[in-house]
């Protein structure tokens, strides 16, 4: 073999491997070697760590892939002036694919975005490395961004990744500790402490109150010993032991009954006088008829007798010497 043949052979391996490395990478991340439905979304963070090539998923499962990242005023044409005027221009665009094959039937992409489909990052582990998630969120939460512009690809809104929330947060809760005055603060702490010092002191009225507690305390529990309360409460168990017995004997339950037996005819104790009562007014009804008449002869009489009266007090000689009264022609 002489060394122009061995070079041909070297060169020919060399435009195979070539050309097969080419087919392979094209095979690999040309978009005419993948079918699919074609979407677009806009990030304002950071995609550090998404690359071309990268996964699109859905809960997990594997549905497409990232086709271009780019700037939105490169792709929209945006001028200096709506760069710094306008912050959508300065988002980031993400195209990317779903194969259909892997979902099903398409669903409308409008009603989908009603829903709550919306597009996030998310990180594989902790390599660093990203891809892009797919989800239906909360619409209320997270409202459909509008963009000035039309969209090449169907658009689909995307949502701040888990690490830009918390990074935010950290962030708010950061911006609020600097603005607390701490000099301020450690000087009302140690107001306090100095004021709680001199109140627990000899001449504070702290001091003077927890005296008088103690006190307090003191006298209570000298009272408490001359009450003799062991002896206190065997007494008041024996009462109270004496009171159940005369409760339960055999007396007290006589009473209860008789009582009870009383109460029980009281009913027709009631209704026996009321009948009493109705009769009794109805003789004094008659009696009250019968009296008329023999009150008005006795008003008749008095009234004769009191004429009498005046006469013999008027008159007395003529009384004593008329004639006697003249007799009776009819006898």
């Amino acid at each position: 073999m002489n060394q122009r043949t061995l070079f041909l052979r070297v060169g020919a391996l060399l435009a195979f491997s070539a050309a097969l490395l080419i087919g392979l990478v094209l095979l690999l991340t040309g978009d005419r070697w993948h079918t699919g439905h074609a979407y677009e979304t806009y990030f304002v963070e950071s995609v550090q760590g998404l690359d071309v090539g990268a996964p699109v998923k859905y809960r997990g499962v594997t549905l497409g892939h990232v086709t271009s990242i780019g700037l939105v005023s490169a792709v929209y044409g945006a001028t200096a002036d709506e760069q710094v005027v306008d912050p959508t221009y300065r988002l980031i665009v993400v195209r990317f694919k779903v194969d259909p094959r892997r979902i099903g039937k398409l669903p409308d992409t409008e009603t989908a975005v009603k829903t709550g489909l919306r597009a996030k990052l998310a990180n594989q582990g902790l390599t660093g490395v990203m891809f892009l998630e797919l989800d239906f969120l909360q619409p209320e939460q997270y409202p459909v961004q509008a963009v000035p512009w039309t969209p090449l690809d169907e658009y689909i809104p995307s949502v701040p990744s888990t690490f830009a929330q918390v990074q935010d947060m950290v962030t708010d809760v950061l911006g609020r500790l600097d603005k607390i005055d701490y000099a301020g603060l450690t000087r009302n702490v140690d107001g306090l402490v100095s004021d709680l010092r001199h109140e627990l002191a000899d001449g504070g009225d702290v001091h003077a109150t927890l005296g008088q507690v103690r006190q307090t305390i003191a006298d209570a529990q000298t009272r408490l010993d001359d009450a003799d309360l062991p002896a206190l409460s065997e007494q008041l168990r024996r009462t109270g032991d004496a009171v159940s017995q005369f409760a339960q004997g055999g007396p007290t339950r006589d009473l209860v009954a008789q009582t009870r037996a009383a109460v029980a005819r009281l009913p027709k104790l009631i209704d026996s006088l009321t009948q009493t009562a109705n009769s009794a007014g109805a003789s004094v009804t008659d009696i009250e008829a019968e009296l008329i008449p023999i009150l008005e002869d006795i008003r008749a009489s008095v009234a004769n007798l009191r004429e009498t009266t005046e006469a013999i007090r008027r008159d007395p000689g003529s009384v004593l010497l008329q004639g006697p009264p003249p007799k009776d022609v009819g006898k």
